[in-house]
């Protein structure tokens, strides 16, 4: 808890102008560079739900990790440590979860400074899970298992696979939580491209782009304002470029950022 503490924020009351994280692999640097802009800017929001690496990121901030510290956590990232490459012998989830503890510990959601919640799917109901309470890593975990290439989570009688699948913006969900108006973050606006390859990689790629668009729709729907960073030119699978796609989740984020400030003046 005293980790906590020092960021905790004054009031606990209902937060009116959340955050949303969308989905994107790798590409999730760009949110990185979003929440740079946020804080040059004295935007501070009391709430963040984030679907895949939009969890990873958003629990982060609703811990209290700065974008820099973010930036030195992506710096010394070894995505070989996070999974092999090897498709078809599922990696274990949690190595998605130790990226969060490395930062914040072992920490519970429900004892970070600002309301967190992640998405996923479970595969026993094929319905989306909202996950607010238990511990980060193991949330993260869940709301960042692709299908195929890491184990389900088990968790609290659920076998849980990655938000994206249902919810890739999960705009809505904020406000489920209580919020009024939401700012959502979308690292992957040109998704839903397919491919003229028979490959069997090509084809699971062009099948996850698919799935990922027709996700979204309802997400760019109830977002207030989206921050649309474009990082088509990057893989979802490797921080080749990470710096780039930093600067581009910046750059997009400040040219919101008056539309932003003037949405917060009522939070």
């Amino acid at each position: 808890m005293k980790f906590f503490d020092k960021f905790r924020s004054k009031s606990d009351g209902k937060p009116k102008v959340a955050l949303c994280l969308g989905g994107g692999g790798a590409r999730g640097f760009a949110h990185i560079g979003a929440i740079k802009a946020f804080e040059e800017n004295g935007v501070d929001f009391g709430m963040c739900v984030g679907t895949s690496v939009g969890s990873i990121l958003g629990a982060l901030y609703c811990a209290g990790v700065k974008s820099d510290e973010m930036m030195r956590l992506g710096d010394a990232l070894d995505m070989k440590e996070v999974h092999n490459g090897v498709i078809f012998a599922p990696n274990d989830s949690m190595k998605i979860g130790k990226i969060v503890t490395g930062v914040i510990g072992d920490a519970e959601i429900e004892n970070l400074p600002k309301k967190f919640a992640a998405v996923a799917v479970d595969l026993k109901e094929g319905k989306q899970a909202i996950l607010d309470k238990g511990k980060v890593s193991v949330v993260c975990s869940a709301s960042c298992c692709v299908p195929l290439f890491f184990r389900p989570v088990v968790y609290e009688n659920k076998h849980l696979v990655d938000g994206g699948l249902l919810n890739n913006i999960p705009s809505d969900v904020c406000r489920m939580l209580g919020a009024d108006k939401v700012v959502s973050v979308d690292i992957n606006p040109t998704r839903g491209s397919g491919t003229n390859e028979l490959g069997l990689i090509e084809v699971l790629k062009a099948t996850f782009s698919i799935m990922s668009s027709n996700s979204s729709i309802m997400g760019v729907k109830h977002s207030d304002i989206l921050i649309a960073a474009d990082t088509s030119k990057f893989k979802s699978t490797s921080k080749l470029g990470y710096e780039e796609m930093t600067q581009l989740g910046y750059k997009a984020a400040l040219a919101q950022m008056d539309k932003i400030k003037e949405l917060m003046k009522g939070d």
